[in-house]
């Protein structure tokens, strides 16, 4: 992807994301809407992981591929279960005071986010990633900024900036590694790539979809349509990106 249209694409992640922080500030959506948003966004990772990193970086990585992706994985289920301050434990609670740890995680996970895109515009994969990666943001600023604002502790003022904060963290992490892994083999671009793939995976199977289908209410088909839809979006994107 050349320079001209990765870093306008960057500034677009930035708003995006502002724009998901702001609309708790205004008016929180229903939970249901939610959980359509959250199921299409879950597919678009899934697709993102299975018909597109995959198949490329497994030309590279051969049979040791599985390495780096069960590596990102692993470390996005060390850094929420061991390091950062989860948002909710299985259905018990609508939020939880955040720290600075949960701020922190927070933060290192949208950098890693970042390096994804970087990494993916070194082997044509940028625009696949900024997209997985776009749709997963909105939600995800959604999520943390209801959070606060159910929280009653933060103003609106504190939680903007604090949201600020957060959107910037994807496009640092994405000019960060186009400066770390420029000139590296494809290999070692590869392997981040996997390790991109394991954090969506993650991502996508415990975090996303779990928070759709914890309560029995909650198991509609219109979930599962909105699911089924985000995949099928990545499977007719191969043949355009």
């Amino acid at each position: 992807m050349e320079k001209a249209i990765f870093y306008p694409f960057l500034v677009f992640i930035f708003l995006i994301t502002m724009v998901g922080g702001w609309i708790p500030t205004i008016k929180m959506w229903s939970k249901s809407t939610f959980r359509m948003i959250i199921s299409f966004c879950a597919g678009i990772l899934l697709g993102a992981v299975f018909f597109h990193i995959l198949p490329e970086i497994g030309d590279v990585l051969g049979g040791s591929m599985g390495y780096s992706v069960m590596a990102g994985f692993l470390m996005i289920f060390i850094l929420e279960k061991f390091i950062m301050v989860h948002p909710c434990e299985e259905g018990e609670c609508n939020y939880h005071k955040i720290g600075l740890s949960a701020y922190v995680g927070i933060g290192f996970h949208s950098i890693l986010d970042g390096m994804a895109i970087g990494a993916g515009s070194l082997m044509d994969l940028s625009t696949v990633i900024i997209l997985a990666v776009t749709i997963h943001k909105f939600p995800a600023a959604l999520a943390l900024s209801s959070l606060l604002v159910r929280g009653g502790e933060y103003s609106r003022k504190k939680i903007l900036i604090s949201m600020f904060i957060f959107a910037l963290a994807t496009p640092f992490g994405a000019v960060l590694s186009l400066v770390i892994f420029q000139g590296l083999t494809e290999q070692v671009v590869a392997v981040a790539l996997g390790i991109s793939a394991g954090t969506f995976l993650f991502i996508s199977t415990t975090d996303l979809l779990p928070t759709v289908y914890e309560e029995h209410e909650s198991r509609e088909y219109k979930n599962l349509v909105s699911l089924c839809l985000g995949i099928l979006v990545m499977i007719l994107s191969k043949g355009i990106v």
